[in-house]
Parts: C-alpha cells; structure tokens; sequence
C-alpha cells in the first residue's frame, strides 16, 4: 500500500527539482528534495530493505540531475543503510529525531556530491566553503521537512479525537 504513494510522490517531487527548483534557492543553498523523500522513506516506512529504495531515489537523481552516474545512489545507499541500523539500535520515531536524521542525511549527501566535484576539478571552491554549504542544504532541507513530518503525523491520528479519549478511559 505504502507504494502507491510513492511512485506519485516521486513523480511531483522529479518535476519540481528539474523545473522550478530555483525558486527556493537562496544564494547557493536549495533544499534536496530527493534527499528527503528517500530519508522519509527509511525513517518512515523503511523496515529492513528500506535503503534499497533510498538508493533507487538517489539513482532517480543521478539520472535527472547533472554529475555522476551513479555517485547519488551510492551515497543514498550507504546513508539509508546507516540510518536503518540506527533505527534497529535507537528510537527514531520522535520527529525531533527524525529531523536530525533529515539534517545529517541531506548534509552528509551534499557533502559527498560536492566532495567528488572538487576531487574531480569541476569546483573551484575550498573544502570549508563546501562543507559549510552542504550543512546550509542539510538544514534548508530539514526545514522543509518539519510540515511534512506534521502533516504524516496527522495522517497516522484517529479523526475522531473524542473517540480515541473514551477508547483510553479505563475505570
């Protein structure tokens, strides 16, 4: 059931980034929008195989987005994976949490793109000004997160709050 949602999703969400994903630029920092959909997919509705997926969406990437074939769904495996086995070890479903999840997985994610574009000489910046921007895409990101997690939390709440008081009465 969780995967008719996603496909649809992964649609609009392809859309934006290739057409329109400048009008949430500010400078040089954007929000990675695949980046939280694949994050929101392993923390969210993962289980145990759910960085496969995250790897999917990052392929998704590769092949829409400018760079390497390839590098995106790597990175997205390999920061799905560890966030799979930290939700094995620790409780990751307060959205506070989920949110420093979402911050460090995007920034971790940048950081490795713009790690390969610098290694590769296609950016001529420092290393310091790379890692900074990719910690302004990691918190940009978890930002536009924070109504998402709201709205997927009051998806999974009973619509009936009155009802759900008189089912947690007890005498």
């Amino acid at each position: 059931m969780r995967w008719i949602f996603l496909l649809p999703v992964l649609y609009v969400v392809a859309v934006f980034e290739t057409s329109s994903a400048d009008l949430l630029r500010v400078g040089t920092v954007g929000p990675d929008l695949l980046a939280l959909v694949a994050i929101l997919w392993v923390l969210r509705c993962g289980g145990p195989r759910g960085f496969l997926v995250a790897g999917a969406v990052g392929l998704l990437g590769d092949l829409l987005l400018p760079g390497r074939l390839g590098l995106g769904m790597a990175l997205l495996l390999l920061i799905g994976y560890a966030i799979t086995r930290l939700r094995a070890r620790l409780l990751l479903e307060h959205p506070v949490w989920q949110l420093a999840a979402i911050w460090l997985g995007t920034t971790l994610f940048a950081f490795g793109l713009a790690l390969w574009s610098w290694a590769s000489g296609e950016a001529a910046v420092s290393i310091a000004r790379l890692a900074l921007r990719s910690a302004g895409v990691g918190l940009y990101t978890a930002a536009v997160a924070v109504p998402v997690l709201l709205v997927i939390g009051w998806i999974g709440q009973p619509l009936d709050p009155r009802r759900n008081a008189l089912l947690d009465f007890k005498p």
